[in-house]
């Protein structure tokens, strides 16, 4: 079913547009969540608008925690209200709080009922995709963590980069990568080989696979890159991907239910 589009934009960028056209065209079972997320990509072009809103990390902050942990973002209350609303009506989930539906997208604190959950974490994609382009000075050197080192949100995406094949986690909301170890788990930080593994689609292993714990029973989708995908590029893939999470939850895999670490991020 085709929502009005309640005065949302669409993305402007020609290759997100055929991406997104055949998304639909090739699952349109998800055209609803579809609608909702070209809003956002669409929303995430006005980057000044939220970029004026991205916080400074806090100088006294656990040295594990991400540079959004505990931030005090003052969004522009007009533009946020609007957006989210419009989202929201889209949707059709009814009256909401738009700054409260704001901060519980970005801090992954998810509202009841699921329909409002899928709001509130696209809602947030605009900021937090701002927050990584104007924080990425801010990253540490190295980052061991298997959460992302922005938001604090598990990958859903292990990149296999260039001919050196350099291990890239890709976060799912703010677009961040950050490299990490071949032999270990985003999850657990399992690294005993025979506790790691794979499945893959015959005759594409080089390409896409889904890597397997044994330990935490987690999984991560991976795919072999020239070069790391645009942050829109990452939420159009695991779409397009479903039926690898498909397969690996059937073998009694899953992706992590809570945050990797909880951000406790709060909008003014």
């Amino acid at each position: 079913m085709l929502w009005p589009d309640a005065g949302l934009r669409r993305a402007r960028n020609v290759e997100i547009q055929a991406r997104v056209a055949d998304a639909r065209r090739r699952h349109p079972e998800s055209e609803a969540w579809l609608g909702l997320l070209d809003a956002a990509l669409g929303e995430s072009e006005d980057g000044a608008t939220w970029e004026a809103a991205v916080p400074r990390p806090l100088a006294d902050r656990p040295v594990k925690a991400p540079l959004l942990y505990r931030a005090r973002i003052t969004v522009d209350e007009r533009a946020a209200g609007r957006w989210v609303k419009r989202l929201a009506a889209r949707a059709n989930v009814g009256e909401v709080d738009a700054v409260a539906l704001l901060e519980a997208g970005v801090s992954q604190d998810n509202p009841d009922p699921p329909a409002l959950r899928v709001v509130a974490q696209l809602a947030a994609i605009p900021l937090l995709q701002a927050c990584a382009r104007v924080l990425a000075a801010e990253l540490p050197a190295s980052w061991w963590e298997g959460y992302c080192p922005v938001c604090g949100a598990w990958p859903v995406l292990a990149e296999y980069v260039g001919l050196e094949r350099k291990r890239l986690l890709r976060c799912g909301r703010c677009g961040t990568g950050w490299a990490i170890p071949m032999l270990r788990c985003a999850f657990c930080d399992e690294t005993d080989h025979e506790r790691l593994g794979y499945l893959a689609p015959d005759g594409e292993e080089e390409m896409r696979k889904v890597e397997l714990c044994t330990s935490c029973k987690g999984y991560l989708k991976a795919l072999t890159t020239v070069r790391s995908l645009a942050p829109w590029a990452i939420l159009l893939d695991d779409l397009a991907t479903v039926h690898l999470d498909v397969v690996a939850i059937e073998r009694g895999y899953e992706r992590p239910a809570r945050p990797g670490y909880a951000l406790e991020a709060r909008l003014a």
